[in-house]
């Protein structure tokens, strides 16, 4: 009887005597039986592990006076920090090891071009920039929006930038200026008119608002001299304050027209290309400036970046959890994507104007949170007053809830403590709010597809942007006459190194090597070290397996083994066999018994689960039990039966490495002329385990 066969049997006769907890249902009435055997009573839920959330820095800028500032050229500048008037909380400061890169001195070449290969000229994707010799005045400004209380409160990134714009255009005489989007501006001029607060009323999201605009103090002047300097060796300390200058100035009026996310930019006209869950890819650019052997140039590249759809919330959240929600949630799944949206911007439907909110969690069904008709204190209680549902609440003020059955949003709306409870029904998602979830595997193979273009395509789409950024008309250039070649990329001498040889072990433990033509070759040979391995095991995490399923893995069981003898690889033993459903609490007791049982590698196939899954599978097999896992797709170890030589070819280089050996070695003899253990290397794009 084959091994899976009596893993069958074994599964069939041991129900688990402990009661245990599976996702929040008892197991104690619940036998535990393998996927080979009857189908279970209750098959655990698949994993669900939501990524970490991104923290964010709360660390302020401390206030320090600024003296006996002075225009003059000759005059040392003291290195002083700039203002900030944003009130937070202050978090230990912490201390990098890493020593400050703007003092390091670049690494020079190692020679002087060299000669070998074939010499050719290769476009890059910069383009040369001239900047006049000028200098630049740092303010620090603070932006307030005035509440109807007549109390100021922190602005938006995008009402700061509307209202620096719209009083640079009010204010007559107002020189040009340049707004890094949080507290600095910069200009040529000084602003010594302007040291009184100003105020403006303008419309956002069809309500009038009111902002207050302050400049503080003047902060520091730069000397664009310094980038020369720097390139030109007379200094050693990189010109970080000056190319944030140019950068800032670059990016002024690509701020006005499009969505900016540091240096990259996004066209909102464009139309998302779906994910499937609530998310879709945009195509930008990226811009930045460099310091070159031949001086500033302005680095262009494309750029792209997930973004969440503006959809309606109850839309939103049932492509991105795949499932139905007006059905129902229950408790892990609320919780889990409480996670995921958790400080996600929303706007509201209901009253005609947008008001915004940030999500800070979920509550109960708003046909059971009861609140006091117009009670409107901090707490949001009150001892007298008439009780009434938020259900009851919508329906009477706005409309009848369709979805009354569906969780409550908690909505943030700027320092306040109190809950404003949304239906969910009647938010949306802002629209060109960046996704910093990772992706699955279907996604990420749409997103390369997009992404990954032939290189005359990814030339003429970045002239193409550099063209329709019109440089010469740029207003905010001219102040510092500011140039741009634009009419081609910047072109360098290079040469084509000969492919290197790849050595590997021949019958006779021999070094033989294999050549390699346009960046692949075939493994022909053993692996250059290997490893025997004298106990291993095949585990099954998904569905249970019809007898299709099962044919497959005896005979990928039988012909795996066989297969790794080629490249030197020998298994000593019989494959010890596992089918479990793929649930939290199956996989962790699974790699923890192939662990104690000292398994030096565990070949896992999973058949149609998630990404969460895989996760957890290595997160158990690499961080808590030292199990070395080879995780294998069924679908595409089904696909591949018929030619499963190649297929494991590309396996065996993963499974040699991760059993710490080498595959191959770098003919160092026939790639170097002379040599030597000083000589120093530069990879690009590596592929540690595949050479395909």
């Amino acid at each position: 009887m084959s091994a899976w066969a009596q893993r069958k049997a074994r599964a069939d006769s041991k129900p688990n005597p402990e009661p245990t907890q599976i996702n929040g249902v008892s197991t104690a009435t619940v036998p535990k039986k393998s996927a080979w055997g009857a189908p279970p009573v209750q098959t655990p839920a698949p994993v669900n592990v939501t990524p970490t959330e991104r923290s964010s820095s709360a660390f302020p800028t401390p206030r320090e006076a600024m003296e006996k500032l002075s225009i003059d050229s000759t005059a040392p500048q003291p290195a002083v920090r700039s203002q900030s008037a944003r009130p937070t909380n202050r978090r230990p400061c912490l201390h990098s090891a890493v020593p400050e890169s703007a003092v390091l001195a670049p690494i020079r070449r190692p020679d002087q071009g060299g000669t070998v290969g074939k010499v050719i000229e290769v476009y890059t994707n910069h383009f040369r920039v001239k900047i006049a010799d000028e200098f630049v005045n740092q303010y620090d400004v603070e932006i307030y929006m005035i509440g109807r209380d007549q109390k100021p409160r922190l602005a938006r990134k995008d009402e700061r930038w509307e209202t620096v714009q719209r009083i640079a255009k009010r204010e007559k005489d107002f020189p040009i200026i340049w707004y890094d989007e949080g507290k600095t501006i910069y200009t040529k001029e000084l602003l010594t008119d302007f040291t009184k607060p100003l105020q403006i009323t303008f419309k956002m999201n069809n309500e009038d608002k009111t902002f207050q605009f302050h400049v503080l103090n003047l902060v520091r002047q730069e000397k664009i001299r310094d980038i020369f300097d720097f390139i030109e060796k007379k200094t050693s300390v990189r010109p970080r304050d000056a190319i944030r200058i140019i950068e800032t100035l670059f990016k002024q009026r690509a701020r006005n027209d499009l969505i900016a996310i540091r240096n990259q930019f996004y066209d909102r006209r464009q139309k998302l290309d779906d994910l499937g869950d609530g998310r879709g890819m945009a195509n930008g650019f990226y811009q930045a400036l460099f310091l070159t052997q031949c001086g500033p140039t302005l680095n262009v590249n494309l750029a792209f970046t997930c973004f969440y759809m503006p959809l309606n919330f109850v839309e939103f959240a049932t492509k991105y959890l795949r499932k139905d929600i007006t059905k129902g949630l229950n408790e892990n799944e609320l919780q889990g994507f409480k996670r995921i949206v958790r400080n996600m911007l929303i706007e509201t439907l209901h009253t005609g104007r947008d008001i915004r909110y940030r999500i800070r969690g979920f509550g109960l069904p708003a046909n059971q949170i009861m609140f006091v008709r117009g009670a409107s204190d901090e707490v949001g209680d009150a001892s007298l007053g008439e009780k009434i549902s938020v259900a009851d609440f919508f329906a009477e003020k706005y409309q009848k809830l369709k979805y009354p059955n569906l969780p409550c949003i908690d909505g943030m709306s700027g320092q306040q403590k109190r809950a404003n409870w949304l239906p969910m029904e009647l938010v949306k998602l802002v629209p060109w709010e960046r996704s910093l979830k990772p992706l699955d595997s279907v996604q990420r193979a749409l997103v390369t597809k997009k992404s990954v273009i032939k290189p005359e395509q990814r030339y003429d789409q970045i002239m193409k942007i550099v063209n329709d950024r019109d440089f010469d008309n740029d207003s905010y250039l001219k102040e510092l006459d500011i140039k741009v070649e634009t009419k081609e990329m910047l072109q360098v001498k290079a040469r084509i190194l000969p492919p290197p040889e790849i050595k590997y072990r021949g019958q006779g433990k021999t070094d033989i090597a294999e050549r390699v033509s346009f960046g692949k070759w075939t493994i022909r040979n053993r692996f250059y070290t290997t490893r025997d391995i004298t106990k291993w095991g095949m585990i099954y995490f998904g569905s249970k397996p019809n007898e299709n399923i099962i044919e497959s893995l005896k005979d990928f069981e039988t012909r795996l083994p066989p297969l790794l003898q080629r490249y030197g690889i020998t298994m000593k033993s019989k494959p010890i066999t596992v089918a479990k459903p793929p649930g939290k609490s199956d996989i962790e007791a699974t790699l923890h018994n192939a662990s104690n049982e000292k398994w030096q590698l565990a070949i896992v196939i999973l058949n149609n689960t998630t990404e969460n899954v895989y996760d957890y599978i290595k997160q158990c097999g690499n961080q808590r039990y030292g199990l070395v896992t080879q995780c294998v797709s069924y679908q595409t170890l089904e696909r591949n039966l018929s030619k499963l030589d190649m297929y494991v070819q590309n396996l065996s280089q993963k499974i040699n490495a991760k059993m710490g050996c080498i595959n191959g070695v770098v003919n160092l003899k026939a790639a170097l002329s002379r040599p030597s253990t000083d000589d120093i290397f530069m990879f690009f794009g590596a592929d540690v385990s595949n050479t395909l």
